[in-house]
């Protein structure tokens, strides 16, 4: 219903003159001759803008069935965010996933990662999603039934129907988020969670995988709890590393979705100069 209601709103706009943007979570550079390449290049032929949320992974030109990247900003206040650099970190290393919780997000892959390292490695893990229906409570059971088995109750906690006025301060009192989800088109949590200061993991396939540092240090495959491993205990081996983590994710966060840097695109596109390159890398 609402594709459909957004197809009509464009042939409206379309028939009425109206300038009209079309901003969706695809690829920068999708596939030649695949679905989202034929209509960027048709709609490119009418004089119709492409944006999507999504970066791209190295500067060039996106050709005809290209978009610009339009990244999501900063959610917070920025004084929120100046008060948040450089806070402790917890001892034991706190753990954080922000997800719906259905099956393809990943948090069996998640809790059966840490387990691999649990161990070796002390940590504390909080699951924090919408728990509404019968079906996100019996999923939460689940969850907690699993992590008795891998050894992890003691470990875990929910922070459950928590208000998106509150998520900072959720964000603020750990210090990695990870999101193990696949194929994920847009995932909001990491970059909420980049400019609360924490240092971030995620798949390597997600939408916004390069709003965080490039490297095999900050995603994994999402398929393979034993890559998840890898990349949790690498970022919470000691202090200094999850440090540099946290500072490494907040610095590529600030480059690439700060707000004046996506003002500039905005008067970019106002002006009726917008190119068809993708220059954030």
């Amino acid at each position: 219903m609402t594709r459909w209601f957004c197809r009509v709103a464009a042939l409206c706009a379309i028939l009425q003159g109206r300038k009209l943007v079309i901003y969706d979570q695809e690829d920068v550079r999708p596939q030649a001759w695949s679905g989202t390449w034929i209509r960027r290049a048709v709609f490119r032929q009418l004089g119709i803008a492409h944006f999507t949320s999504r970066l791209p992974s190295n500067p060039g030109s996106v050709g005809a069935g290209g978009a610009m990247p339009l990244p999501f900003g900063n959610p917070f206040e920025p004084i929120r965010i100046g008060a948040l650099r450089g806070r402790p970190l917890h001892s034991p290393p706190r753990i954080l996933m922000v997800a719906k919780y259905r099956e393809r997000k990943g948090h069996s892959l998640l809790l059966r990662a840490l387990a691999v390292i649990s161990a070796s490695t002390p940590f504390s893990i909080t699951l924090c999603g919408e728990e509404a229906t019968h079906s996100d409570a019996a999923f939460c059971e689940a969850l907690r039934q699993e992590a008795q088995a891998l050894g992890l109750a003691d470990r875990l906690r929910f922070q459950n129907n928590i208000a998106h006025d509150r998520m900072i301060s959720i964000y603020a009192s750990h210090d990695l988020l990870i999101l193990p989800s696949r194929t994920e088109p847009a995932a909001v949590s990491p970059v909420e969670a980049a400019w609360a200061g924490c240092a971030v993991l995620m798949s390597r396939d997600s939408g916004t995988r390069h709003y965080l540092p490039p490297g095999s240090g900050f995603d994994f495959d999402p398929d393979d709890p034993q890559d998840i491993a890898r990349a949790v205990a690498g970022l919470i081996a000691g202090p200094e590393d999850l440090r540099l983590a946290r500072d490494a994710c907040f610095m590529r966060i600030s480059s690439v979705a700060d707000d004046d840097v996506i003002l500039r695109l905005f008067e970019t596109f106002g002006t009726g100069t917008v190119r068809t390159r993708a220059s954030m890398s």
